[in-house]
């Protein structure tokens, strides 16, 4: 607003002033207010920045438990097929048939190995002596009863 113009619609002096005054005291108040809002604008920016720069670290740490959490059950996996060779070369088992062995804990795979051990370690039954009377030449039947009873 311009004195000019309250001059030009006829008031006096002192009205004029205060008119002024006041319009003046409202124009300083929008200017802090403004600069308030800049400095608010800014510290926003700012702000924005750092939650990019945050969320930018948390998909990069993400990224790595992920990794961290793949070589753990890596590991896992690992230790437990070592655990399970060692079980199946205490119980006598081949190591081909160590990975059959089926368990979590180490008192499960021992109990499957033992299992499997029944198995695979049982010692093949002897034929049974044959009990019938063969056709043998008589000068043989000799010889197969001096082995026999060697026996």
């Amino acid at each position: 607003m311009k004195r000019e113009f309250l001059e030009g619609l006829g008031l006096d002096k002192e009205t004029i002033d205060r008119i002024m005054a006041e319009h003046g005291k409202t124009i300083q108040n929008i200017k802090q207010e403004q600069e308030a809002f800049e400095q608010l604008k800014n510290e926003k920016e700012q702000l924005e920045q750092q939650l990019q720069q945050l969320n930018d670290k948390i998909t990069a740490q993400e990224k790595e438990l992920s990794s961290v959490e793949e070589l753990r059950s890596k590991l896992k996996a690992y230790e437990l097929e070592n655990l399970k060779i060692k079980i199946a070369n205490q119980a006598g088992i081949p190591l081909d048939l160590a990975s059959r062995l089926n368990g979590e804990t180490e008192e499960e795979i021992k109990a499957d190995a033992e299992k499997l051990a029944s198995f695979v370690n049982q010692k093949p039954t002897l034929p049974l002596k044959p009990t019938e009377p063969q056709n043998v030449d008589p000068k043989e039947q000799a010889y197969s009863k001096l082995l026999e009873n060697l026996v």
